[in-house]
C-alpha cells in the first residue's frame, strides 16, 4: 500500500514553533542543524514559521533535541493496581505484635465468603470461649478474628497465621492473573 504524502508528515503546532525558537536560543541554529543533521535553511523555515509540515524522517531526527523544549502536561502514569486496602494509620495498631499485624492484612485480602469460612475455622479451633476484641480501628470481621487469634496458645497462633497466609498468597496470585 502506498503511503500518502500526508501520512509521512506532521503538522508543525504553535508549540512546535516555540519550542523550536527556545531550542534555537540555547544552540544557534548552525549547532541545532549539526546536531540533527537537518539542513540550515530547512531549520530556519521551521522557526519562522513559513512551513507548517515537516516530513516524518526529519521530525525523527530534531523530535531527540527538542524534546526538552516542548512544554505540555506530562504522559499520565498509572498507579501500579492495589491489592487489598491502603495503608491505615492508627494508634492501636502500633501497640500489636507482627503475627497480629500480618493477620490483618492477609485476611482484608480475602474475599468476604472466604473470611467468614476463616473465622469460623478460628473460632473453632480456639474454643467457643473466645471473645470478639474491641479494636475501634477493626472492623466486627476483624474483631472476631483477633479475638479468636489470640485466645489460641502460641503454636496454635503460628499454624492459623501460616494458614491465613497460605490462602491470602493464593488470593492475590489469582487477582494478579486477572489483572495482566
Amino acid at each position: 500500500m502506498k503511503e500518502t504524502q500526508k501520512d509521512s508528515e506532521k503538522k508543525l503546532t504553535g508549540e512546535i514553533a516555540k519550542a523550536l525558537d527556545s531550542c534555537a536560543e540555547v544552540l544557534s541554529l548552525n549547532e541545532f542543524a549539526r546536531v540533527t543533521g537537518v539542513r540550515l535553511e530547512l531549520l530556519r523555515r521551521f522557526v519562522n514559521e513559513r512551513t507548517r509540515r515537516v516530513r516524518s524522517d526529519t521530525w525523527d531526527k530534531i523530535y531527540p533535541t527538542l524534546k526538552p523544549y516542548i512544554t505540555g502536561p506530562e504522559p499520565e502514569s498509572l498507579p501500579p493496581a492495589r491489592i487489598g486496602p491502603p495503608y491505615r494509620r492508627h494508634a492501636e495498631l502500633v501497640g500489636m505484635t507482627s503475627d497480629q499485624k500480618v493477620l490483618l492484612d492477609g485476611f482484608a485480602v480475602l474475599p468476604e465468603a472466604v473470611q467468614r469460612r476463616v473465622i469460623a475455622d478460628v473460632i473453632a479451633r480456639s474454643g467457643k470461649y473466645a471473645n470478639a476484641t474491641e479494636f475501634k480501628s477493626l472492623s466486627v470481621m476483624e474483631n472476631q478474628l483477633m479475638g479468636a487469634f489470640l485466645a489460641l496458645d502460641e503454636d496454635g497462633r503460628s499454624e492459623e497465621l501460616l494458614r491465613l497466609l497460605r490462602l491470602a498468597i493464593d488470593e492475590v496470585r489469582r487477582r494478579r492473573r486477572e489483572l495482566f
